[in-house]
């Protein structure tokens, strides 16, 4: 009876040291468990030293709400504003014995700019008169000509405000509508931009270049812009404002996604995947993945990604 009881006795210590131990084996997964999500997380986290800092060139700049605009190009060629220009034609045939004015006069209504002699006023000359006020840009004739009903003598035309046709492409007619903002520059002076406003469009389309003519109206006080000059034409076709734009040098791709890396401080980067929207002047539109005055690294973003990836790589 002894014999039995100390089995037993042992039996019973066995299995309370077993059930211990088995408790024990079990902790560790589920603390695995509990550290799996954490891990996950720190795998989009790239923390830089000091001394990577040292070498390499980083700029970060807040996302700002703002104006995004969307633009489209087109060739153009400026044009007098033929609603502020007239011509200067005899009524009578006859022989032309006086001009008055030549290129870049200035004239004003009623002014006298050539005389004709014609038999019909029986010895009195037929004064030619300036109906507009403007600027001659056209002389068409000599003195001593003879001219008829149909000749045209002068060209007058106000320079202070310009046409620029632009021919829209066949594919992008339905981007443009009267009212639209535009710009424009010419090779005269390659650093500036002039603004305009498009107030007309043809509806038919040149078979042979298959564009539409677009009227896009300048102001042009200074009398740089000349008509015949070539201009380079972007028509504002869509304005977003409030929109959460960065640079778009900002973004970086990784596999099939459009990513970014926001500061965290202490040397800390996140990387993140946004969802671009329109695009345009350097600057393009996010529509996920980052909020208003989270700092963006603009700059340096594919050293973040290298040092990300060798992070990845280092983990498995």
């Amino acid at each position: 009876m002894q014999i039995h009881r100390f089995i037993l006795t042992s039996g019973a210590a066995l299995a309370i040291l077993a059930f211990p131990a088995c408790g024990k084996k079990a902790a560790p997964a589920a603390e695995a468990e509990t550290a799996a999500p954490a891990r996950e997380q720190d795998e989009n986290i790239v923390t830089l030293t000091a001394k990577n800092l040292e070498h390499i060139d980083l700029t970060i700049e807040p996302a700002s709400l703002g104006e995004i605009e969307k633009t489209m190009k087109a060739a153009g060629t400026l044009s007098p504003n033929l609603n502020k220009t007239a011509k200067v034609v005899p009524t009578l045939e006859g022989r032309l014995t006086q001009m008055s004015v030549d290129l870049n006069d200035n004239v004003k209504a009623g002014d006298v700019l050539a005389l004709v002699q014609t038999p019909e006023l029986l010895g009195k000359p037929l004064e030619l008169k300036a109906p507009i006020d403007g600027v001659i840009i056209e002389r068409k004739a000599t003195v001593g000509e003879l001219v008829g009903r149909d000749t045209v003598i002068y060209t007058i035309s106000d320079p202070s405000d310009l046409w620029v046709i632009a021919e829209i492409k066949e594919r992008d007619i339905g981007a443009v509508h009267v009212g639209q903002d535009a710009t424009f520059n010419v090779l005269a002076y390659p650093d500036e931009i002039f603004k305009g406003k498009l107030v007309r469009i043809a509806d038919v389309v040149e078979p042979d270049s298959r564009t539409l003519e677009a009227r896009i109206q300048t102001n042009n006080t200074d009398r740089r812009l000349k008509p015949g000059m070539f201009a380079d034409v972007s028509i504002t076709t869509t304005v977003l404002a409030n929109a959460l734009v960065i640079p778009g040098d900002s973004i970086e791709t990784d596999g099939i996604h459009q990513i970014v890396f926001v500061s965290l401080g202490n040397n800390q980067f996140e990387k993140r995947v946004v969802q671009p929207g329109l695009e345009a002047q350097g600057r393009v539109q996010i529509l996920s993945g980052i909020q208003a005055g989270e700092k963006v690294v603009t700059h340096g973003g594919f050293v973040l990604k290298s040092e990300q990836l060798k992070g990845e790589l280092g983990e498995e």
